[in-house]
Order: C-alpha cells, then sequence, then structure tokens
C-alpha cells in the first residue's frame, strides 16, 4: 500500500483563517437595516466549526 499521510497543510489552515475571518468581519459590514449577530453568537459558528474539524480529524486517524 502507498504510504499517504493526511492531515493539516499550509493550504488547510490558510483555508480554515480564511474561514474564521469571514464568519467574524462580514456580518460587521452588513447594511443598516438588519442589525449585525450579537458577539457570542459571532465567536459561536467558529467555535462549532473547529470542533467539527477537530472530531473529523480525531476520527479519520489511519493509526487507529
Amino acid at each position: 500500500m502507498e504510504n499517504v499521510e493526511y492531515g493539516w497543510g499550509v493550504g488547510s489552515v490558510v483555508a480554515m483563517l480564511l474561514v474564521v475571518g469571514c464568519l467574524l468581519f462580514l456580518p460587521l459590514g452588513m447594511g443598516p437595516v438588519l442589525t449585525p449577530p450579537s458577539i457570542p453568537v459571532i465567536v459561536l459558528v467558529p467555535v462549532f466549526l473547529v470542533v467539527v474539524i477537530i472530531f473529523l480529524s480525531v476520527a479519520s486517524d489511519p493509526n487507529r
């Protein structure tokens, strides 16, 4: 079998930081008609995504 390594590379880290940055700062630029979400809601989405990614990376560990 091939010796293929899986894990977080530089591209994965950059993509995750871009998603977190967009989720944190794009809601602040919404128009005056809509009110931006509160700070706990803004923080909750990236935290949830990080928990899901950590769970998936642990669950897909080839050494288990």
